[in-house]
């Protein structure tokens, strides 16, 4: 019994430092990925505010001399998210399109506070490979019930995107952040319908704390357009983490 705890708490600590190495991928692919003509090469620390390869071991831009910031928070938020997903799914070769989740969805993240948008060339491109590799690896694993319940959700999440796209006619809830969510149905539904559930809400939940802080510190006004998709992202995040934990029953 000890050895098997032993295990896996050795596999949660290389999942995190891995998941740490993900989120600095992500950082970079995102800020080559506001260029539609630029390389997407991750680990090269590129630098969002003049886009010179800093490289990281430089804390500070050589170029244009500005101090890592966001860079390591993100790096820290995803060592903790792999770290969950690979204490919720464990050794498996399933944790490779997860790992991919993360990584494309931490570089979305980016790019909708940096310019405010979802970056097709990374969303649709990542979006079907991911849904191509977790099929055949869904499949491979004889888990063809999760796999259609991940693509249901991702039907269901994007229809009622879809809808508030519509409602709102596109103040605040943008097509890009409709083009988000299938992504986000297909992981989390293919856990459980309930962890797409606990997404949404969390989402809710996180957009409004966010605009209310805002407006509260003064960073905003009531009409000001906020991004959405990174409360999407982090509602599915906290939804796979919630899943981990045990906090809801899972299906089998």
């Amino acid at each position: 019994m000890e050895t098997n705890v032993d295990l896996t708490m050795s596999g949660i600590i290389i999942a995190g430092a891995f998941g740490f190495l993900l989120g600095l991928s992500a950082h970079d692919i995102a800020v080559q990925g506001l260029s539609d003509d630029r390389p997407l090469r991750p680990f090269q620390g590129v630098c969002p505010q003049c886009g010179h390869n800093r490289g990281w071991f430089h804390v500070r831009c050589p170029n244009c001399d500005r101090v890592i910031q966001r860079e390591p928070v993100i790096a820290l938020t995803t060592s903790l998210m792999a770290a969950a997903m690979f204490h919720l799914i464990g050794l498996d070769w399933l944790l490779v399109p997860y790992f991919g989740f993360l990584t494309l969805t931490a570089a979305l993240i980016v790019t909708d506070l940096e310019e405010f948008r979802i970056v097709d060339r990374l969303n649709l491109a990542g979006t079907a490979i991911l849904a191509v590799l977790l099929t055949v690896l869904a499949l491979l694993a004889g888990e063809p019930a999760a796999l259609l319940r991940g693509l249901g959700g991702a039907a269901a999440y994007f229809f009622g995107a879809m809808l508030m796209f519509i409602v709102a006619r596109g103040r605040g809830f943008g097509a890009g952040d409709v083009k988000l969510a299938p992504v986000l149905g297909l992981f989390t539904t293919f856990i459980s319908w309930g962890t797409l559930g606990w997404a949404v809400f969390a989402t809710a939940m996180i957009g409004g704390v966010i605009a209310f802080a805002m407006v509260i510190a003064g960073a905003a006004k009531m009409k000001t357009e906020l991004p959405y998709g990174p409360p999407m992202i982090l509602g599915a995040w906290l939804a796979i983490v919630l899943a981990a934990i045990g906090t809801f029953p899972i299906s089998s």
